[in-house]
Parts: C-alpha cells; structure tokens; sequence
C-alpha cells in the first residue's frame, strides 16, 4: 500500500507527464524512485506545478476507460498493457477521487 507521500509524489509525476514534460521512459523511472527509497529524487529536475486543473469532458466512442490524455488528478502506475482492439500499448492510471482506472495510450 503505498504512503500518501507516495501518492502524491505519483500524482505530480502524472501531471509533470501529461504535461509533456516527462516521456513515459523518465516517468517509469521517477515512480520507481517513488515507490522505492527516494522520493525527494523523484521530482528532482521538475517545475513547481500550478492548481490542477478542472476535467476535460469525455468524447463519447471511446472504450470503457479509454482517454486520450490522464488527468492532471489521476495517478499513474507502472501497470501497461497492450489494447488487443488497436496494439496499442496502454498506461493504467487511477482517479484518488473514486478509485477508477483510465487507460491511456502511451505516445
């Protein structure tokens, strides 16, 4: 179960990722750190992040889960897997907000 440090520092990796300002190598690298020994290491680097903010609205003819982008909320995990319907390879993130998962294609 990981602390709420942990939680936190993930949930800034994913808004520092859906940023761009992370791809999805470095972001694999600073949640390790992150659910390692280090977190102060794993925003090292990174700029302050200004108020998250509020949800885009979903498009309709998605799948169940599907977003094109992750929220600036959502927590990323090192969960990936690859979409059977498009091959595409997909980052699992989870809302803390109601606990759902989100998939999103990884660029």
């Amino acid at each position: 179960m990981p602390t709420p440090e942990q939680e936190h520092v993930a949930t800034a990796l994913g808004r520092h990722y859906a940023a761009d300002r992370i791809d999805a190598d470095e972001l694999d690298r600073r949640l390790d750190l992150t659910f390692g020994a280090s977190l102060a290491d794993a925003l090292a680097g990174l700029p302050p992040l200004g108020p998250a903010e509020a949800p885009r609205r979903r498009r309709w003819g998605r799948r169940h889960g599907e977003a094109d982008v992750a929220q600036p909320t959502w927590v990323p995990t090192k969960e990936r897997f690859i979409d059977p319907g498009s091959q595409r390879v997909m980052r699992v993130w989870v809302d803390p907000a109601d606990h759902r998962r989100h998939y999103v294609p990884e660029s």
